[in-house]
């Protein structure tokens, strides 16, 4: 049996894949996102759905990832040998990447947006835009960059304080002037949220329901404030972007509290056979999932209503993403291949 510590992040982390797959099936509906056919429908309310989901469920994500790093450190002695630990980690990340690419992230984007052998090595060789393996890419980098200075970064609220400032700022100036390359922009951007996770994995029980009460309600302000600042002078972007690093930082603490009061509470029943069968397959969900997707608004767009496509399009695009995943677990070669 799971210990308890890991219930908690392993089911949040669930959840939150569950809600990166509902984003990305709310997206159609905003500007550019797959451009290959014309919406018949505007339903700009989704959109606004979509994007406040992604004030909080990559970083979410990110912060389980830290959560289980730092777990792992000081519980059970892992992470020792960070050549070692790079070398498993980029097995576990960086070789599904690579797979995924070749054999359905390139090709059925190709298909779809025509690209040529320039976009092709600027988003997946140079990783500037990998569809939605960016997320392993980041993700890669820093681990790496804790692994190596995981005895120099102390756990406390001071240094969570600077890397907010300084990763915020450096993802600022990053995707000011558009650089990306091999996801530099967005490893300062959720950089911070990996450190989160050891600060709540040390100091967890400082959050009690009071202070998530603030946070709620400084989140609501926070929102507001962003909703309204303008971003006509560098300025104000900035200190729009450190407003909503910090939403975000709130809105992961918030769920974190309260997936773990869920879990030590026993108000979720987490252990049946459907749970346990998304939660070994929601890294092959999140693999193919947004290709399928792509499919299902070629197919659906305009013949249901928009909040029946989004549904559609997400249930169709979580089954056969889980579905193919439990096919390629059954090879040896492919599991590898694959990270599953």
């Amino acid at each position: 049996m799971k210990e308890k510590k890991l219930e908690e992040i392993s089911f949040i982390k669930t959840i939150m894949m569950l809600i990166i797959v509902f984003y990305h099936s709310c997206l159609f509906f905003g500007d550019g996102w797959f451009s290959v056919v014309n919406r018949v429908y505007d339903a700009n309310y989704i959109y606004i759905f979509a994007k406040w989901l992604n004030t909080f469920h990559v970083a979410t994500f990110v912060m389980a990832s830290g959560f289980l790093f730092y777990y792992l450190k000081f519980e059970k002695g892992k992470y020792n040998n960070y050549l070692e630990d790079i070398k498993n980690r980029f097995k576990r990340l960086i070789l599904p990447y690579i797979f995924t690419c070749i054999f359905w992230v390139i090709p059925i984007s190709c298909y779809f947006f025509k690209y040529g052998f320039k976009e092709i090595f600027t988003k997946y060789i140079l990783c500037v835009s990998p569809a939605q393996l960016w997320f392993l890419i980041m993700l890669f980098f820093i681990f790496v960059f804790f692994e190596i200075f995981f005895n120099k970064i102390k756990i406390s609220k001071i240094n969570l304080i600077i890397i907010y400032i300084v990763f915020t700022l450096v993802f600022g100036i990053f995707a000011y002037f558009n650089i990306n390359y091999f996801q530099l922009s967005t490893f300062f951007e959720y950089g911070v949220f990996f450190y989160l996770g050891g600060y709540l994995y040390k100091y967890k029980d400082r959050f009690n329901f009071k202070k998530i009460i603030l946070m709620f309600i400084s989140v609501i302000l926070l929102l507001l404030c962003c909703f309204f600042i303008s971003e006509n002078n560098i300025i104000l972007r900035i200190i729009k972007l450190y407003l909503l690093q910090l939403t975000s930082l709130f809105e992961v603490i918030i769920i974190y509290v309260i997936g773990n009061y869920l879990i030590n509470k026993k108000k979720i029943k987490y252990n049946n056979r459907c749970y346990k069968l998304f939660e070994s397959n929601s890294f092959g969900i999140y693999l193919f999932h947004q290709q399928i997707i792509y499919c299902c608004i070629v197919l659906l767009n305009g013949l249901v209503h928009p909040i029946i496509q989004v549904l559609l399009s997400f249930a169709f695009s979580f089954v056969i993403a889980m579905f193919m995943s439990i096919i390629l677990k059954k090879n040896k070669n492919t599991k590898t291949m694959f990270g599953l």
